[in-house]
């Protein structure tokens, strides 16, 4: 049998961002073509679709996320990142070894069933799961059910937590772009100051969605970053300013776009200057099927599992894009610990190792 502790942590070790996950590919295919009956598929791009077909009717499909994150890692565990300043800093190291081991095990105990499994990339903010579909590659397939799981490090290990319908939000990543003039400060009525306008754009955003949204909880935008000009004094030719806008329905999230834009024509008028928003990364809200929740509970308490219902949040996932074309599933998992592995996206997180072997178990029984 795969040891697969040592195979997240050799994992861990190699993380890379989304569509360069070429080592991590290859490490996967070493494990998977000494598996026998399996059909390995790849692409033209990072990404691996495992078929197996030893059964009648419709497939079910079991997804992990392969990249890592643009994070200097600070947990000094024994097994550190060897690419610097990368990190598997959101358990996709951990995803992906608890699909080794359901296929692992599937193929051991020649389950009678069709199952595909999918080791996907680029699920930060690069589109993978959008990419994959758009390969056509699914078509040929009759697919039930779809799903996922996502570790949690402020989950008591072992916990799992979850709810039917609205899980995630759907997430969009822009930049807001003012373009105006530069100048000297000794002569700042010759420039138009692109700064002065970002920064009437940035808080007029948030007065406009409470008027719009004012019982709040429904969408929330922010922008964690902003750049303007190059020297201290000289007025800013451009202001940059970078940010997501979330909502839990497609209806609010339309809102909510055209309300940003709203804002930014208005303060582009107001100070004569040039004004875009660049729309990036793009998600779906993640809905889970009230059925699949229900098996899921069952197992659990066939398991002595304990299950919590979740709160939506708004998290983003692409696993999203899944669960609109399929009855989806997607759960978090406890791997929280007593050393207080911090929470996702941290430079020090590290979730509970124990949980592998129970995601492996409980992908197992969804089956």
């Amino acid at each position: 049998m795969l040891n697969l502790i040592n195979i997240r942590k050799e994992l861990h070790k190699i993380p890379e961002l989304g569509f360069e996950e070429f080592k991590t590919q290859k490490y996967i295919l070493q494990l998977l073509k000494k598996m026998d009956g399996i059909k390995i598929h790849t692409f033209d791009f990072t990404g691996i679709l495992i078929e197996y077909l030893h059964g009648n009717g419709e497939y079910k499909l079991f997804r992990a996320d392969m990249d890592g994150l643009p994070i200097i890692e600070d947990t000094n565990c024994g097994f550190d990142s060897e690419h610097k300043g990368k990190m598997h800093a959101c358990g996709h190291d951990m995803h992906m070894t608890i699909l080794i081991g359901l296929i692992e095990k599937i193929v051991n105990s020649n389950l009678n069933e069709n199952l595909l499994f999918l080791f996907q990339p680029a699920e930060e903010g690069k589109g993978g799961a959008r990419r994959i579909l758009d390969t056509g590659i699914f078509d040929k397939f009759e697919i039930s059910e779809a799903y996922a799981l996502h570790v949690n490090g402020g989950l008591e290990t072992g916990k799992i937590s979850s709810k039917a319908g609205i899980f995630f939000a759907n997430t969009q990543e822009i930049e807001v772009v003012f373009k105006g003039r530069s100048a000297h400060v000794a002569f700042a009525d010759k420039g138009i100051n692109a700064l002065t306008a970002g920064t009437e754009f940035y808080l007029e955003i948030e007065n406009e969605i409470h008027k719009k949204f004012p019982t709040g909880k429904q969408v929330i935008c922010s922008f964690g970053k902003m750049s303007a000009g190059v020297v201290m004094n000289a007025i800013p030719a451009e202001c940059k300013l970078e940010g997501t806008f979330r909502a839990f329905t497609s209806e609010n999230h339309e809102i909510l776009k055209t309300l940003i834009e709203q804002v930014k024509e208005r303060i582009a008028k107001k100070h004569k200057i040039e004004a875009e928003i660049i729309y990036k990364a793009y998600y779906k809200e993640v809905v889970n099927n009230e059925m699949l929740f229900d098996k899921l509970k069952l197992i659990a308490n066939e398991m002595h599992i304990k299950v919590e219902e979740a709160n939506k949040v708004f998290t983003g996932e692409d696993f999203g894009f899944f669960t609109e074309k399929y009855n989806g599933l997607l759960f978090w998992l406890g791997a929280g610990n007593e050393n207080d592995n911090a929470n996702l996206h941290s430079p020090k997180f590290l979730p509970d190792e124990k949980v592998i072997d129970l995601g492996v178990e409980i992908f197992f029984k969804l089956i």
